[in-house]
């Protein structure tokens, strides 16, 4: 077993991150100076796991296996509803997670919204959500 650990660990190097999962600089600066820190922020599973490393926001989704399934966290509800939003974009969905702030990665929805707009690139949109009816 040693001569295949040796090999295998003189061969080995590490997978680069795919482009496609990386925020952009201009997201990640708008996230850090338009949105206030502790807001509430939410976007798809994976956008939102990066936002709250880049950002001092509370994301309202992330992927399950990163977040205590506890009654109060709800990860397996609040993930079917982050996949109910992409499919939908029924906005009551992220106002009902109090989200302040919506970032769309125009890559997993291609659904425009009318509401305010802090920053566009050609991946990413960062929105104001009005608050709750």
């Amino acid at each position: 077993l040693a001569p295949v650990v040796a090999v295998g660990l003189a061969k080995w190097d590490p997978v680069p991150t795919p482009p496609g999962s990386l925020l952009s600089p201009g997201l990640i600066e708008a996230l850090r100076e338009e949105v206030p820190a502790l807001a509430v922020v939410y976007s798809d599973q994976e956008t939102s796991y990066r936002v709250a490393a880049y950002a001092p926001v509370y994301i309202a989704v992330a992927p399950p296996g990163h977040v205590a399934n506890t009654v109060q966290n709800e990860p397996f509800e609040r993930a079917e509803a982050a996949r109910r939003f992409l499919r939908t974009g029924d906005l009551a969905i992220p106002q009902r997670y109090g989200a302040e702030y919506l970032v769309v990665d125009r890559l997993r929805q291609r659904r425009e919204f009318e509401l305010v707009e802090l920053y566009r690139d050609q991946r990413f949109v960062l929105y104001v959500l009005p608050p709750a009816p």
